[in-house]
Parts: C-alpha cells; structure tokens; sequence
C-alpha cells in the first residue's frame, strides 16, 4: 500500500464496491432457478440415457457412477442446491432404470440399498465440493477482475493527477514516474526507470545551494514517512530549478517488510512566487505604514490598546512606540472628549455605522493640548466578526488655528469694511454687485437686499455714469489686469468723483469670474489739489522771481569780493615791501622796539596776503566753470610734492604713497588745490616733537574712488568734524598752528564743483584721515 507522507494516509484507493449485490426482479429469478434446475435435470437424464446405452454391458455394476458425473455437472453450473437436486433425480433414475427390478422404485437387495446410501453420501459430498470449487474460481475471477480495475484505476489517477509521483524498489531505484514527476525532473521515465533516485531527483538549499539528503534514502533507513526542509529546490535535468514541496513514504507488504518508497512532492513555484509577494507586499506595507505623513496604528477592539503604532504617531503625541503600546487611544484623548469617543468607537465596532471618525483633542505627553482629526475602519474577517481597528491620526492643530485665525481675520475684515468710508465691493462677469460694504450701500441709497444681485446702471442718477463705470468693469473683465481710474456718480449739482482701484478676482483655475473694487471719495481733495495747484504756481512764480534776485545778488557780492579781494591785494604789498626796505635800510637806525614792531607788520602783511589769495581761490572755485576730464591721480600726486617739496623738507615730514592710486573724473587744477591742502594739513597738525608723518592711498568703491591722506597728528575730535569744513573756522590758536581757516573749505567746495564729497574719520592709530571720493574713469 502507497502512504501520503503528509498524511500518513494511502496515496490511492480502489473504487469503492458493495458487499450485496441489488435484489433481482421476481421474473429474473424464476429464470434463474429454472436454468439451474434445468441443468440438474438435463444432466441427470443424459447420464441416465448414457447408463441405459451401457447397460448391456455393465449390467447392475456400479449403478451409481456415471451420475456423479450429472451431479458435478449440476454443481458446476447450477449450484449446491441444483446439485442436491441432482443427486436425489439421480438415485431415483439409478434405482428405477438400473437396479432390478427395473421400472420400479424398490431395492430388495442389502447390497443395492448399500450403493444407493453410499451414492447419496458420495453425492451431497462431491456436490458440495464442486460447489465450493466454483464459487472459489468466481471469486478469483473476480478479483482479478477488480485488481486489473483498481491497477488501471491507479495508473489513470496517478498520471492525471499535478503533483509529482515516483516510485522506488526497496534498493532506492525508480520503478514509476507520472508525467508530472516527468515534467518536474526533466527525465522521461523510460530513461528514469532503473535509476537510482538521486539521480533524477536533486534537491539543494533555496539559500546555501548544498545538496539535501535523498528522502528516499531517509525512508529506507528509517522506515518512516519523511518530508523535505522548507525553500528546497529541485534542480532539473534541463537545468531548470522549481521550488517544491514532497513527502516519502514506505511501501510496506503484507507482512510490514518495506517493498519500496513513494515520493510525492508539488512544483511551489507559483506558492513560492505569492510567498514572495506577499512578503513584498507586507514589506511595502510596512514601509508605507511608518514613513506614512499621518499617525497610524493598529488597535485592539475590546481595550482600545495600540498594536502597532507608526513613527508620525510618537511625533504627534510625543510618546515613544514602547510608551504608546502600553496605552489606549482614550488615554491620549482629552479628559472632556474621552467618554463620546469611546462610545463612537464601539458603535463602528458593533456595525451600527460604517467608520468611527472624530475631530477631538489630545493631550501631548508634554502637556500640550493638541487637534487631531481621527478615523478609524474595523477590520473583519469573512463571517463579517471585527477582528481590530486600523487608526489614521492627522494633527490638524495648525489648520485649526489657521481657520480660527482665518474666521477672526474675516470678522476683522468684515469689520474693517463696514468702519470704512471707502467705497468697497465686488461684481460678478455680469456686473452684477456680490458684496457692499456700508459706505457702498449709503451712496446708492438702498439696503444690502435691494443692492446684491443688480448692476450700477440700476442705480445710477444719470445714465452716462452707469455706461462708464460698466466700461471699466469691462475691461477688467477683458484684460485681465488691475485698472486705476476716476468715476462720477450722484445727481447733477450734486456729483461725487471717486478714485477706483479695481482687480480681477479669480478662480483656482486663474479664470477670471469677478472683480473686487475700492472707491474713495476724492471730490473734496480734487478741489483741493486744484487750489494748491493754483498755489503751487503762485509760488513758484515768486521762487523764480526770488532765485533771479538772489543769482543777481550773489553774482553783484562774489564781484563785490574778488575786486576788494584783488584791490587790498596791492596795499598789502606795499605795506610788506615798506616794512621789509625799512628793516633792510635803517635797521641800525632803528630801536629794538621799532625793530619788533616792524617784523609784527611784515608778519601781518604776509597773513593779510595769504588770506586773500586763499579768499580768490574760494571764490574762483564758486564762480569759475570748470571742465571735468579723466585724471591719473598718480600724475596729479607726484605734481603736488614737487610743488611742496620745499615745505616737506622744512619740516622734515615724510609722505608714503601706496601706489597705483587709480583714475577719475576731475578738474586737474581743482584737484590739485584739494590734494594740496590735504597733505599740508596733515604734515602741519602734527604733535610737537615728533616727525610729521602722511599717508596717502585710495579705495576703489564701485564706480568711484576715495583717496584717503592720513596722518597721526592731534586729531579732530567728532563734534567738530563738521565744522572744520566752514569758511574761517579754525580749531586752535594763530601762534600754535598757523593758518586762514579756509583750506578745508576750499577741500569740499572743490569736491563738490567735481561731482564728488569730502569727510574726516578718527585714524585708529591716533591722527586723523581726510578723504575725498571721485566719480572713477570707466575701464581703468
């Protein structure tokens, strides 16, 4: 018998057959009856007629043995009764037809009533083992019958059947092989046959490709139904490999002695490949459910505990997995909303509605209360039983507090535009008003009902304004784009002008369906615009005829100057030169006094003098034109110290330069006056008793250039940093540091006649640092 390993139970059974056969109809057996019974009489009257024809012969010997051969025949073909039946027809033929007297049913004789006794015997014995003989051949008949059925019963079902089926004597050699045991290994079984089953049948590890023990070889040894590792794979003949599945079990005889081995096994790969499916789809799962953007989790219907739980939900709650898989969902929710909650949610579990959903609060485990939008679908099984919750959490604090703020901002906005006095509305593609505000409604003198849903020409007092405002909208409608215009509305002699900004409004799309406006009523500033116009031009009048005034007066006074300036010029000179023969020619006539009091007058002279040159410079700088070209300022430099060289080598000052120092746009003469003051000034304010010191170098700034001349002489404190810059203002005594006060005067009135500016900064070094910034040369 074949044993499934899995089962233990046979691999096949034999059709089932009944141990009684249906009834007969009545008619049928009466036929039978007489075909047997028949047979008794036929075969005892052959052997009668038989036993007459040998009479002659035999005489009275052995009355009784030629009908044993009818009642065998009768055994034989009619059974044990029609046997019976024969044996009595027969004794009966024997004694009437044979033994004397013949034609009579008497035996006088001993020995004839011995025969007849013995014939009876002989007969009952021989009819039932004739009987016995036949129904013992009928029976091997018919199990050979059945064994032929059940083998061909067996083969059809073993070659029909898809798993795998192969067969070994007890020496581990293939004996049978179905065709798909064929098709799984790649032999034919004609090949196969006779083989040992390692052969045919290799099988290794899915993960490590080692060789697996022949199951067969396992069954042998141990004599019990045995199974393969889970992830074998069967390599093929052809090299193919298949996932499978088998199981091997004894063929055991009658007497327990293994005749063999089944092997059964089944191609998995398509349960291989929906394994690895699932396990994709349960990784895919995984990974959707933790990187999810919301809280997620899996929950217990009954206690309302997480299962499972997400990493956005420990986000959202603050809590970690661990500390959310010893909670319930109702522990996070506020203490108000936990009770309503619960009752909704067994509610869904009981199937009274489709999903519990909720907009509740939860409470964070720091503290905070937080909005969570939460829904959750029951999961069940196919007989419709809840079998648990799959939770989705959204924290919709934000959004709350967004549309909080955004109610509070409409509230605001709504109060806003009824405090207003601005016109403020939107229209529909039809013109048709949507929205007034207050201000809106109180010019076209009608309720928020009557306004919303009609257009301005409904309401305007002369027609030709409602045409015009219809117009704009119109074009806003048309272009797209924002209009700012002017809109008259009211009756005549009573005309308001209003200042329209009006915007398209949009849809998601960007299709304009609308437009939203603001008027204000701007009747009263137009007039009075008008009339600061009217002023504005009055003024402007008497600013003109001021400036003229004022040119000519400046330009009579800068005159006025240079010609006192040019004309003291002269006295002065002839006061020094008188001064200087007088010392020169008489001084031994001279006293000390008269001596001193004339060097008092040269020094005057040359003060007298100096200031007025520097006044002419200033003036000239005011009132020349001057012609800006481009400059190298290294040339305009290297000028300068050659022109002060003498003064430099006076005072034993020192001048570093970082050179290039670059190009500008400038006045070479002018600029030279500035360099000029600059760097005297920095070797003149110098501390006493130590060398004066100038550095000169520039900073490119874009498109100018600043040129710095730094000294580290007593600095300008930074309140007077301003004023150093004004005609005659000086900072310390004539005796201490000589000087007319109007360089640097002349250092920002040059600057500024060349598009540039001047300053002073405190040096960190000590000292200060002058500069002056220049428009630079393009391309140097």
């Amino acid at each position: 018998m074949w044993y499934d390993a899995r089962t233990s139970a046979p691999v096949w059974s034999p059709p089932a057959t009944t141990s009684a056969s249906p009834k007969p109809p009545p008619e049928r057996t009466g036929k039978r009856l007489f075909a047997r019974y028949g047979v008794a009489v036929a075969a005892v009257a052959v052997v009668t007629a038989i036993r007459l024809a040998l009479d002659p012969v035999l005489g009275e010997q052995s009355p009784f043995l030629l009908f044993t051969l009818a009642v065998m025949a009768a055994a034989w073909y009619g059974g044990l009764r029609a046997a019976l039946f024969a044996v009595v027809l027969a004794a009966l033929s024997s004694t009437f037809f044979v033994l004397h007297p013949k034609f009579e049913f008497v035996l006088p004789s001993v020995m004839g009533q011995v025969q007849l006794v013995l014939f009876l015997c002989t007969g009952m014995g021989l009819s039932y083992l004739t009987d016995s003989l036949h129904r013992a051949r009928i029976r091997a008949e018919a199990a050979e019958q059945k064994a032929q059925a059940s083998e061909e019963w067996l083969r059809v079902t073993l070659r029909s059947i898809g798993d795998g089926v192969i067969a070994t004597d007890e020496s581990g050699r293939v004996a049978f092989m179905n065709p798909s045991a064929e098709k799984l290994t790649g032999w034919d079984a004609e090949d196969a046959i006779d083989r040992p089953l390692g052969d045919v049948f290799r099988v290794v590890g899915e993960a490590d490709r080692e060789s697996m023990e022949d199951p067969v070889t396992r069954v042998l040894r141990d004599g019990s139904v045995v199974g393969l590792a889970n992830h074998t794979v069967l390599l093929a003949r052809d090299e193919k490999e298949y996932p499978i599945s088998n199981s091997g079990a004894p063929i055991l005889d009658d007497t327990g002695r293994i005749r063999g081995v089944v092997l059964v096994f089944q191609d998995g790969t398509a349960e291989h490949e929906a394994a690895q499916r699932l396990a994709a789809s349960e990784e895919e799962f995984r990974e959707a459910f933790e990187r999810a953007g919301v809280g997620e989790a899996q929950v217990e219907l009954s206690t309302g505990r997480f299962l499972r739980v997400n990493h956005m939900l420990s986000e959202i709650t603050g809590c970690t997995a661990d500390e959310l898989a010893r909670m319930t969902f109702s522990e996070l929710t506020h203490p108000d909303n936990r009770a309503a909650d619960w009752r909704r949610f067994q509610a869904a579990v009981r199937g009274e509605c489709p999903m519990f959903e909720s907009d509740t609060r939860y409470v964070r485990k720091d503290g905070r209360e937080i909005q969570v939008r939460v829904t959750a679908t029951i999961v069940r099984n196919a007989q419709g039983e809840p079998l648990r919750a799959l939770f989705v959490f959204h924290d919709v604090t934000e959004r709350a507090e967004a549309e909080q703020a955004l109610r509070h901002g409409k509230a605001l906005l709504r109060a806003v535009t009824d405090a207003t006095s601005d016109l403020i509305y939107a229209k529909d593609l039809a013109g048709r008003l949507t929205l007034a505000n207050p201000a809106t409604l109180r010019v076209l003198g009608r309720t928020e009902e009557e306004a919303i849903g009609h257009r301005d020409t409904d309401f305007a007092p002369q027609p030709a304004q409602g045409r015009h405002i219809a117009a704009l909208d119109r074009r806003v409608f048309t272009t797209g784009q924002e209009i700012r215009a002017e809109e008259e509305f009211g009756p005549p002699g009573a005309v308001r002008t209003y200042s329209t900004i009006k915007t398209p409004l949009r849809n998601e799309s960007g299709a304009v369906v609308g437009l939203v406006g603001v008027s204000r009523d701007v009747t009263d500033q137009k007039h009075a615009e008008e009339e600061v116009r009217r002023l504005n031009a009055e003024l402007e009048l008497r600013v003109d005829e001021r400036t003229r005034a004022l040119s000519d007066a400046n330009a009579e006074l800068e005159a006025f100057s240079y010609t006192i300036a040019h004309d003291l010029r002269a006295p002065v000179r002839n006061m020094h030169s008188l001064a200087d023969a007088l010392v020169e020619d008489h001084a031994e006539e001279l006293s000390p006094d008269a001596r001193g009091y004339t060097q008092r007058i040269v020094s005057a002279a040359v003060r007298m003098d100096d200031l007025i040159k520097d006044l002419l410079a200033y003036a000239r700088l005011a009132r020349e034109a001057i012609r800006l070209d481009p400059l190298d300022l290294d040339a305009v430099l290297t000028d300068v110290l050659g022109q002060m060289r003498p003064e430099i080598r006076e005072r034993g000052a020192e001048v570093r330069v970082a050179w290039p120092l670059g190009r500008v746009i400038a006045h070479r003469t002018t600029l030279g006056q500035v360099v000029t003051n600059l760097l005297g000034n920095a070797i003149k304010f110098a501390e006493a008793g130590k060398t004066p010191v100038a550095y000169v170098r520039s900073e490119d700034r874009g498109d100018r250039v600043r040129l710095w001349v730094e000294d580290r002489g007593i600095g300008v404190e930074p309140e007077h940093r301003e004023r150093i810059f004004r005609v005659f203002e000086r900072l310390h005594a004539q005796e201490a540091y000589p000087g007319t006060g109007i360089g640097l005067a002349i250092v920002r009135k040059g600057a500024e006649r060349m598009g540039g500016s001047c300053g002073v900064e405190a040096n960190p070094g000590g000292g200060s640092r002058f500069w002056v910034e220049l428009p630079k040369q393009e391309n140097a």
